[in-house]
């Protein structure tokens, strides 16, 4: 399989769908707009959004928790893998090293995402998977990108339970 690295351009909110979208964009290709569009929870864009903004909270969150236990195993997130999608579902894998070992783990890209900007480790996704689904999103105005970081920001981690998704 052949990979692209991408970072993580932003945010957004699904206007039709009110969900959060995490848009992926090459490393290899600054000069085009295109975007891959992975739909998202709340609570996920949220471990994204804190990451992207140096923001974090008073107790360590998920991501945040898995990342110490990793340091305390000896292990290392080398790359994160977003490598397939079955009916409107992205899959990926983290790519775990401990010493000479390395482990594959099946994740969801949210979630690897997630753990990937706090361990600063690269993103890749399937080049055929981005260059299929890639899109050209409008991104907004100053004001619109100010609206989805104030609903990121007004998102209480205590309620994620309560959400219906």
């Amino acid at each position: 399989m052949e990979l692209v690295e991408v970072y993580v351009r932003g945010i957004a909110v699904d206007s039709e769908r009110e969900h959060p979208v995490v848009l992926l964009k090459s490393r290899q290709s600054p000069d085009d707009d295109s975007v891959l569009p992975i739909w998202i929870g709340p609570a996920e864009a949220t471990a994204i959004y804190t990451v992207l903004t140096g923001k974090s909270f008073e107790r360590p969150m998920t991501h945040d928790l898995m990342g110490i236990i990793l340091d305390v195993l000896g292990a290392e997130m080398s790359r994160i893998e977003v490598t397939g999608i079955h009916k409107d579902t992205y899959f990926a894998r983290i790519v775990l090293k401990q010493g000479k070992d390395e482990f594959y783990i099946d994740a969801r890209p949210s979630d690897s995402i997630a753990l990937a900007l706090r361990a600063e480790a690269p993103i890749f996704v399937d080049s055929e998977l981005f260059g299929k689904y890639k899109r050209n999103i409008h991104i907004g105005k100053d004001g619109e990108e100010n609206d989805v970081r104030k609903r990121l920001e007004e998102l209480d981690p205590g309620s994620f339970g309560d959400l219906d998704i």
